[in-house]
């Protein structure tokens, strides 16, 4: 099944269905983002932060592009990509190794070797800017982030000790009591401010680049309060931080990393990045 998905659009038919699939999830997706005004949020964050390439590119593709993309093209993609030398495959929970590697070379590797094409990825420049939109929702929500650093750089821990330190709050929470009410989302600001009905810190990392902010969400009649306690809680960043929090916020990062690691799969995936 899998080689079947990773190949699939090797015929004409197949790449057809594919443009078709495209087009409805474009569909759905406005459909949806009816109900949810806020949905692309992240998409268009990252396009602010980085124009319209790179990282700032649609997750879906671009939606009068659908017409432009055909079954040579996306069979062209097979052929660049899917090859011996970009694919890794890994597993877990397998009972018996030597029949899984039978398996994998019995499926792909009679794959004829394509030519190697060196593929230059184009590196992701921060340019930053401001986007506003409107939308049918008595709501406002405001995000402001700076760039931060790429995977690599050592500055990374505390970037994320400072999302921890920060967290997420919402006014209204599934789950047992007391959970995450450390936080200066909720301290800060839920419980102070009535006009706060959510408030969270984003933090991301890539090849390149990266991102670290906050978001806020109330009534639009009380926006520029939710800008000024924003910004206040950002300031409050550069401010000496008591151990107390400090440690907090340490024990709270160690206890979510090791939770994480608890499940097979994200353990997986932490094991395929590395290698």
């Amino acid at each position: 099944m899998m080689v079947d998905i990773a190949l699939e659009p090797r015929s004409v038919i197949a790449a057809n269905v594919a443009r078709s699939k495209n087009r409805k999830t474009h569909d759905l997706h406005k459909y949806l983002h009816k109900y949810d005004p806020f949905s692309e949020n992240q998409e268009l964050l990252l396009r602010t932060a980085y124009g319209y390439n790179t990282l700032g590119m649609p997750r879906f593709g671009l939606d009068h592009n659908i017409d432009n993309i055909d079954a040579r093209m996306l069979q062209q993609f097979v052929m660049d990509n899917v090859t011996p030398r970009k694919c890794l495959i890994v597993a877990s929970g397998i009972k018996n190794h030597r029949e899984y590697v039978d398996l994998v070379k019995e499926r792909i590797g009679e794959l004829l070797p394509v030519p190697e094409h060196e593929y230059k990825r184009t590196p992701a420049e921060y340019i930053g800017g401001e986007y506003r939109t409107w939308t049918e929702t008595p709501q406002t929500n405001i995000t402001i982030a700076f760039e931060s650093v790429p995977w690599k750089d050592p500055s990374v821990p505390s970037l994320y000790l400072m999302n921890t330190l920060i967290g997420s709050a919402t006014s209204f929470s599934s789950g047992g009591p007391g959970k995450g009410m450390y936080c200066r989302a909720i301290t800060n600001l839920m419980q102070r401010h009535n006009f706060v009905d959510s408030a969270s810190s984003l933090n991301n990392h890539f090849t390149d680049s990266g991102l670290f902010g906050m978001s806020i969400e109330g009534p639009g009649s009380h926006s520029q309060d939710l800008m000024a306690v924003l910004l206040d809680e950002l300031n409050r960043l550069k401010e000496p931080i008591p151990d107390e929090e400090l440690t907090r916020a340490k024990n709270i990062l160690k206890m979510n990393i090791l939770m994480s690691m608890e499940r097979t799969e994200d353990r997986l995936e932490e094991i395929a990045r590395n290698f």
